[in-house]
């Protein structure tokens, strides 16, 4: 075929631990609701005329072709009745152009092929968002997996044989630079996770884990390699026949239908340059990524916090809070919150460990007790007023009394790619 913040892991204090930004799902769909791709997200190529490859398929939106059943989008090639010219053939291409795109990051989908003999062409691709105003190889196209290629038909070895290739346009021509990975077992068996970890360095392509492929898209070895540093679109789609596969008729095609492919999920990463775009992040739940830092109180000492700002692996926003002080005693203490933003306001309740000794950690000895409630009211990204009412325990044990309205400001900020915030 041709978020972003660091947040520590506190899985002994939280039910759910909160990820690095570095490697932490920024976007996911896991196909586990609905019957039909989320069309905030999803959007459908329809029709037929070969595709620019002489392809054999129509592609439609039909529950015959595309659905999503028992948490897994299902793309399903069928054989039709093509009146006078015999056999016909359906399928489906689903993309996400101008509804989510990314520039940069690790891009991932855990995906079941059917059997591909012969003539079935099953893909994991992305292209540049301006291929409508560009088109093609203008706007640049990352293959992450595609499959079906002719050699490898010819060779035996169809369901092993996976290829990764970049296409993009150098001096008004088509260039592409590609190479392949044969799997030791057929990858028709079970599921099996295809990736792209995408830098403003180096693209580099993964099934399960092994490279495939990698590709310096930096100036000094790429010199018109623009295509590869701007938002692209990802598509999901299984062709039948077409030049990949070397089939150019429907009497070629034996694969046995109807085939399904199946993707459990498709996720996006941070790699720490990861930006995401597009209509259907417009109306995500706010994250005060630009908050995210170490902050305290010019007017006294024994108050400063960390706070850092992103999502868990649902997508879901959330803030993690550690707060450094002091008992009455003058001995260190700290509590820790975890909360979701709204607006510009964080409210959330602080969790107590007790029982730690410093120089020691035994998660079995430790009393996670109720630390009492506080909240921050953010008037800009470097200045916060912080209240707090303290729980029984927190003014028993460590003498806390109430705070309200203490001005904060940010002494550091964590870098979050794509914000300004550096």
């Amino acid at each position: 075929m041709q978020f972003l913040s660091r947040t520590a892991t506190l899985v002994w204090l939280f039910a759910s631990s909160v990820g690095t930004a570095y490697g932490q799902v920024i976007w996911s769909d896991e196909f586990d609701s609905g019957t039909s791709p989320d069309p905030a997200v999803w959007s459908y190529d329809i029709g037929a005329g070969g595709w620019g490859n002489e392809e054999l398929q129509e592609y439609t939106n039909t529950p015959e072709n595309v659905r999503i059943e028992n948490g897994n989008l299902v793309i399903t090639v069928r054989e039709t009745t093509a009146g006078d010219t015999g056999r016909g053939f359906t399928s489906a291409r689903v993309r996400t152009e101008n509804k989510l795109t990314f520039k940069y990051g690790r891009i991932e989908a855990r995906i079941k092929i059917p059997d591909l003999a012969d003539g079935l062409w099953p893909a994991f691709w992305t292209l540049g968002n301006d291929f409508s105003q560009v088109g093609w190889p203008f706007c640049g196209e990352l293959d992450i997996m595609e499959m079906g290629n002719s050699a490898a038909i010819s060779a035996g070895i169809v369901n092993q044989y996976v290829g990764s290739t970049a296409h993009w346009e150098d001096n008004g021509n088509h260039v592409y630079y590609g190479k392949t990975l044969n799997s030791p077992t057929r990858l028709d068996d079970g599921f099996h996770i295809f990736s792209m970890n995408w830098t403003p360095s180096l693209v580099t392509t993964y099934l399960d884990g092994e490279q495939i492929w990698a590709f310096n898209i930096t100036s000094d070895s790429c010199t018109d390699c623009s295509e590869f540093h701007q938002p692209h679109f990802m598509i999901l789609n299984v062709a039948v026949g077409g030049t990949y596969p070397g089939l150019l008729s429907s009497d070629q095609i034996t694969a046995a239908m109807p085939a399904e492919m199946l993707i459990d999920y498709v996720r996006i990463y941070d790699n720490g340059f990861t930006e995401l775009g597009g209509s259907s992040i417009k109306d995500d739940p706010v994250i005060g990524l630009e908050y995210s830092g170490s902050w305290y109180s010019s007017e006294q000492s024994g108050h400063g916090f960390s706070m850092e700002f992103g999502k868990v692996a649902d997508g879901s926003p959330t803030a993690v809070v550690y707060w450094y002080t002091y008992d009455t005693l003058g001995n260190p203490i700290f509590l820790v919150g975890q909360g979701v933003q709204t607006e510009n306001t964080l409210e959330f309740e602080f969790v107590s460990p007790y029982g730690m000794n410093y120089g020691e950690f035994d998660p079995d000895s430790v009393v996670r007790e109720s630390g009492g409630t506080a909240r921050f009211d953010f008037s800009d990204p470097d200045h916060a007023i912080f209240s707090y009412t303290p729980s029984e325990f927190s003014v028993s044990a460590w003498g806390h009394t109430p705070i309200d309205s203490l001005p904060l400001q940010k002494l550091f900020a964590i870098p979050v790619p794509g914000t300004g915030n550096q």
